[in-house]
This record gives C-alpha cells, sequence and structure tokens, in this order.
C-alpha cells in the first residue's frame, strides 16, 4: 500500500460522516489580492495577482470557542498565471519549534499561523508565517466577525513572511481580502498544496506530502 493510500480512507470516512470537509469544514471564502512585499528573486516565487481566500475552523466548533484556526489561498504564478499555487497554514507556535506544532486560536487577530511543513526552492527549505492585520478582532474565534466586516467593506489584511530554514522571518507578501464570496462556492472550490504550487516549489519531506496527498483526496471523496 502507498502512502497515500493509507491515509485516505479515514479522511474520506470522516467527510462523509460529516457531510463536508473532514477538517477545516466551516469557513469564510472571499476574494482579493496579494502584494509582495519582498524583493524580487528573494525568497519563494510569489507574484502580485488576485487571489481567493479560506478562513476556517479546523474542528468547526460553533461560534467564538477556540480551534485550530486556518487560513488557505490559492494564487497564480508562471507565464500568463497559467499555473495555481495553493498555500494552506493552520493556527501554530511562533517559535522555531513551534511552528511544527498546532495551536489552538482563541481569537483571529491573535492567531500565527504556519504551513506545519517547509517548502522546498532553489535548493533550499522555507517557511511560511502569516499573521491577520487589520482589522484588529476582539476575543473569540467567530466566523461571522469575519463576515461582518466583509460586508461592511473593511478589508483583511495578512502579513505572511518567510524565513530560509530555522532562520528569521522576513516580510514576503501581504493578502488583502475584500469580496466576500456565497457560501455555496465553498463546496466547488478544492485547495491541495499537494497537486497545486507553483513551479520548483514542494512541500518536504516527500513521505509526508505523500500523506497529505491522500488526505486531501480521501476528503474530496467523502464530501462528494
Amino acid at each position: 500500500m502507498r502512502l497515500s493510500e493509507a491515509t485516505e480512507l479515514p479522511f474520506k470516512l470522516g467527510a462523509q460522516l460529516r457531510h463536508r470537509r473532514a477538517f477545516h469544514p466551516v469557513g469564510v471564502l472571499a476574494g482579493g489580492t496579494v502584494e509582495r512585499v519582498a524583493p524580487q528573486g528573494e525568497g519563494l516565487p510569489v507574484e502580485a495577482g488576485d487571489v481567493i481566500g479560506r478562513l476556517s475552523k479546523g474542528i468547526g466548533l460553533r461560534g467564538g470557542l477556540p480551534d485550530f484556526a486556518g487560513l488557505a489561498w490559492r494564487m497564480h504564478t508562471g507565464p500568463s498565471d497559467a499555473t495555481a499555487w495553493d498555500v494552506l497554514m493552520v493556527s501554530a507556535g511562533s517559535s522555531a519549534l513551534g511552528r511544527v506544532a498546532l495551536r489552538p486560536a482563541t481569537s483571529w487577530s491573535g492567531a500565527t499561523f504556519s504551513t506545519l511543513m517547509p517548502l522546498g526552492y532553489g535548493g533550499r527549505s522555507w517557511w511560511l508565517r502569516a499573521r491577520i492585520i487589520e482589522p484588529q478582532f476582539g476575543g473569540g474565534l467567530a466566523l461571522e466577525s469575519l463576515s461582518e466586516a466583509l460586508r461592511a467593506r473593511e478589508p483583511i489584511r495578512v502579513a505572511v513572511d518567510q524565513s530560509r530554514g530555522l532562520g528569521d522571518f522576513t516580510p514576503l507578501a501581504t493578502l488583502t481580502f475584500t469580496d466576500l464570496e456565497p457560501a455555496a462556492e465553498q463546496h466547488e472550490l478544492a485547495m491541495d498544496p499537494t497537486a497545486h504550487s507553483a513551479p520548483g516549489v514542494d512541500l518536504q519531506p516527500r513521505w509526508l506530502t505523500a500523506l497529505r496527498r491522500g488526505a486531501y483526496r480521501g476528503s474530496r471523496k467523502g464530501r462528494d
């Protein structure tokens, strides 16, 4: 049995039982833009353009209860923006060791998001970290507070930082979500960083990427 097949079945069953994603079942979908702030050629090949993003709760606990906060977005790169690049992050610690450990968040503004796994590019390993910088949300992890901000035309801005290896984080890009998308479109959008990545960028290590690939595939099959 391949590694990806080992994780496919449990995630498929989980999604079937929930009639939605196995994890991060509820979220807010928003359109917006990404702006590169790092010098060109320095670090990961993020380019300016349109994005579709999703802020979510990992377990799906009701209201403002603490949960594993999720941040995902799809951008495009390469010639004529031909390649979709999906980035998925979850609330974690901010230290060199904490960036690989899930950590429940008690508020959107207080959450630090991590890819949990490094991205290989240019023969080096890179990490991503993100934080919501505007607006300042109060306590609680309610999805409705995100929806209300977007309906009020209050952009949600996210600072994305990169780190080479276990070095210090430096600014990479800014995400700006402005348009609240219909909830029905969330089912159609299936982000998968193991399948959609920029040319030359891959998740590391490969064995763990294979496990994640099976998990995403199982979750898609289960909810379909």
